[in-house]
């Protein structure tokens, strides 16, 4: 099911449906974002929701560090297509199983995502307005 949806990203391929891309090489292998980066993958979804379950899957997956053990190669380490897909796949199999739904904590993850993103541009104004106070400092002297 999921090799028709992740595919490998060529540079300059314009996406209608909704998408998000992949990082496939170095040790943040398996790591979702909703821009492109070099060397990545591009997952393909039919539907907004599609898209939300799989990246919210996706982080999951790389921030427990499941992707780790099948990188390979010896400079450069990256994951191979179908090995990322295989993992996947096996988590998508065992997620949905019991009573428990994985859509029971998107919601809570998505909130947790954008609590993030509040922060990350709080410390960038921070980080700006230290630097104001160093140069205003400096410019006294």
């Amino acid at each position: 099911m999921l090799k028709t949806k992740i595919k490998c990203h060529k540079l300059g391929m314009q996406y209608t449906q909704p998408h998000f891309f992949i990082l496939n090489k170095g040790f943040h292998s398996g790591k979702p974002a909703p821009e492109y980066w070099s060397n990545c993958f591009v997952f393909l979804a039919d539907c907004e929701e599609e898209r939300e379950f799989f990246y919210f899957l996706i982080l999951g997956l790389w921030e427990l560090q499941l992707f780790l053990p099948h990188l390979t190669g010896s400079v450069v380490q990256f994951i191979r297509i179908n090995d990322f897909i295989d993992i996947v796949e096996e988590c998508v199999n065992h997620v949905n199983t019991g009573e428990r739904k994985f859509e029971d904590i998107q919601n809570s993850l998505k909130q947790i995502e954008q609590c993030k993103v509040t922060l990350q541009k709080q410390v960038a104004t921070l980080m700006q307005l230290r630097k104001s106070i160093f140069h205003s400092y400096l410019k006294k002297k």
